[in-house]
């Protein structure tokens, strides 16, 4: 892997573009030049990336064509994929548009509590379980 480029700069690859420096641009060119396949993916993450920053509606619909006819352009099963999860997603995605919420609070919770029975090896008593939870989100410890 140390001779894969795209491995190596990995890191480079997932950075906002207009976060990077000139030097690191021009080493991104160079990447994206020498894997084409690589190039088209890029171009569609920050595709996606621009979706995402729209605050408005009509932008978000003429972000979403752009998307659109790049994913359709090319013949990558990941680029389709990604593009079905996202039209799946669309009117969550239109109501961050408009709200720019997200259940991410929700989710996070979710994962706490599943990650606390987990370690608990499964609680018989939903009463010591319901604790063990408000305990562990509130930053407290069992005495």
């Amino acid at each position: 892997r140390a001779a894969d480029p795209a491995y190596k700069y990995r890191k480079l690859l997932t950075c906002n573009l207009e976060n990077l420096s000139i030097r690191q641009v021009e080493r991104l060119k160079l990447i994206l030049e020498a894997d084409p396949e690589l190039g088209v993916i890029y171009g569609i993450k920050e595709h996606v990336r621009e979706l995402l920053k729209t605050r408005d509606i009509h932008d978000f619909q003429s972000r979403w064509a752009v998307l659109e006819k790049s994913v359709k352009a090319t013949k990558m099963v990941e680029a389709k994929s990604l593009f079905r999860t996202l039209t799946a997603w669309r009117r969550e995605l239109l109501v961050f548009i408009r709200t720019r919420l997200t259940n991410a609070r929700s989710e996070a919770a979710n994962l706490t509590a599943k990650n606390l029975k987990r370690i608990g090896r499964g609680y018989r008593n939903h009463g010591h379980y319901r604790v063990r939870i408000l305990l562990y989100t509130a930053g407290l410890r069992p005495c």
